[in-house]
């Protein structure tokens, strides 16, 4: 049984000091290394070959590149469990399938488990990650034989392809067992680089095919292909320092992890911490910060928040929330939040938040419009919107789409249904999914199955929609006082005079000269002051 992923991951920073802390480091040193994350810790598994089991340049056992992998991950604080225990040297890609097809249980190497033996089947089932490296073994006999007789050209096409298949087997068996794990499938390197000048030319060419035809089967499978020829390249020396082994050196399996491995898997959407911080505008230059605990074997101290690369605060680990003040209008901000534990050890993955501040909204065509403090208001908490040349155009008439879009943004309306309406294909998906909201909340109606959303909408109709929004908000009908004191709606019906009325009673509108003009088309200006007064009925 295992435990559960929070438990393991403190269990690891005990289990895994083999992989992690130099054997002459002290008690004190060995306390804590492990960094605060926001990430859920995930499990590794190595399948493979003795690259994954980490033999070296002198057939000796030690840390390989899936063991600085593990390091690294669980030392950022990613990582819950690792096991290396079915990566075994001398294996070929008839080995791993044959494990796989006959769910071999083996010794856990590595951390985070409480069994010492596991099989492998619910292992993968268990992974997040997992590395594969096989093939070599397949072909390494035949490469050793062409020092002396050459390459054999049709002999080692034919055990490239017998690798490949059951590559693309073990791929295809893992994708069914786990379809969410993230598979990564080991390039092949340079392993015999002190032959001579002429096998070297042929050695480049046949890499170069079966590394390709090893990338294609792996993207095919949904795997991710990780080259490691060009790294190990850079320092023949140092990597594979003895002629006669094929095997890295650990500075060697050190490279393969950190530059081949480790920069591909650290772009996986395992470690997104983007929903981990959030962001409250209170007007133009106040912003709420705020943001997710972070998990740590120890415990979090601090968190340094940062501005636009900046520090700007150091707070407890018991705040998770920040306001800032005095921001500059119309400028764009990036926050980023740090953890700390009380052995200095910070996050990796930080939550970052990227944001623009509101400024005063102007337009060229309300300086000196009777309107203009209800425009700037609408305009400013987006309620209505302007247009691209500038103008708000006041005195041009709200449209039956822009009324139906304004009553839904006041209100905070969704919907996933789409409207019955024939006529709304040529508005943009926002505006569609804006009316289809108003007529699932049934705000508006339409007619033998239109909107007519180009449409002027009346002030009459603008009170009915207005209406059943405050219904709906307060989930009651309005039952007016008096009748509406307006002496132009007399003749309309029943539901419209309770409208005016209630637009009335509610101080939304006060008319002119006793009359509502419910026929009149709904000015932009006009819609602008009824739709602040709304926002300050709906908020009371």
């Amino acid at each position: 049984m295992r435990l559960s992923k929070k438990f393991r991951y403190v269990a690891a920073s005990i289990l895994a000091l083999q992989l992690t802390i130099p054997a002459v480091a002290n008690a004190e040193e060995q306390s804590d290394y492990i960094a605060p994350s926001w990430v859920i810790q995930t499990d590794y598994l190595a399948l493979g070959d003795s690259l994954a089991h980490g033999m070296n340049e002198v057939g000796v056992i030690g840390l390989g590149y899936t063991d600085f992998i593990a390091q690294a991950l669980q030392q950022n604080g990613f990582l819950a469990s690792y096991n290396k225990g079915f990566a075994m040297s001398g294996y070929t890609t008839k080995n791993v399938l044959a494990d796989l097809q006959n769910d071999v249980e083996k010794t856990v190497t590595g951390f985070g488990y409480t069994k010492e033996q596991v099989k492998l089947r619910a292992s993968i089932k268990e992974a997040e990650i997992i590395t594969l490296t096989a093939g070599a073994n397949d072909l390494l006999p035949l490469l050793k034989e062409s020092q002396t007789t050459g390459i054999d050209t049709v002999a080692i096409v034919k055990a490239t392809k017998e690798a490949v298949s059951n590559i693309a087997s073990i791929l295809a068996e893992i994708k069914k067992l786990n379809p969410h794990a993230e598979v990564y499938v080991m390039g092949y390197y340079n392993s015999f680089p002190y032959y001579s000048e002429n096998l070297q030319k042929q050695f480049k060419l046949l890499l170069t095919t079966v590394n390709a035809t090893i990338k294609t089967t792996a993207e095919k499978a949904g795997a991710i292909f990780v080259p490691t020829h060009d790294v190990v390249a850079k320092d023949i020396p140092n990597y594979l320092p003895n002629p006669e082994n094929i095997h890295l050196s650990e500075a060697g399996y050190f490279a393969v992890a950190n530059e081949a491995f480790l920069p591909i898997i650290k772009t996986s959407s395992l470690w997104d911490v983007t929903k981990a911080i959030q962001i409250d505008m209170k007007d133009k230059t106040t912003v709420e910060v705020s943001w997710q605990e972070a998990m740590d074997n120890v415990g979090v101290t601090n968190y340094n928040v940062y501005v636009n690369g900046k520090l700007a605060s150091t707070l407890n680990a018991n705040t998770t929330k920040m306001t800032l003040e005095n921001l500059t209008e119309n400028t764009a901000y990036s926050v980023s939040i740090k953890a700390i534990d009380a052995a200095g050890n910070e996050s990796v993955q930080n939550p970052t938040v990227t944001f623009t501040t509101r400024g005063a909204i102007s337009f060229t065509d309300t300086e000196n419009h009777w309107a203009k403090e209800y425009i700037q208001n609408v305009a400013e908490t987006g309620i209505m919107n302007g247009y691209p040349d500038g103008t708000f155009r006041p005195e041009s008439s709200l449209t039956r789409a822009q009324a139906a879009a304004i009553l839904v943004r006041s209100l905070g309306l969704t919907t996933t249904e789409k409207a019955p309406f024939t006529d709304i294909a040529n508005y943009d998906a926002t505006m569609q999914s804006e009316i289809a909201a108003a007529y699932v909340h049934g705000l508006v109606k339409g007619t033998d199955g239109k909107f007519n959303p180009g449409q002027s909408v009346t002030r009459a109709q603008l009170a009915l929609m207005i209406q059943r929004a405050y219904e709906q908000q307060f989930n009651q009908p309005y039952i007016a006082k008096a009748e509406s004191p307006f002496s132009d709606v007399a003749s309309y019906n029943a539901e419209t005079k309770r409208a005016v009325s209630m637009l009335y009673e509610l101080g939304i509108v006060t008319g002119n000269q006793g009359k509502y003009s419910p026929e009149s088309a709904t000015t932009r200006g006009q819609a602008a002051k009824i739709f602040t007064n709304l926002s300050h009925v709906l908020i009371k």
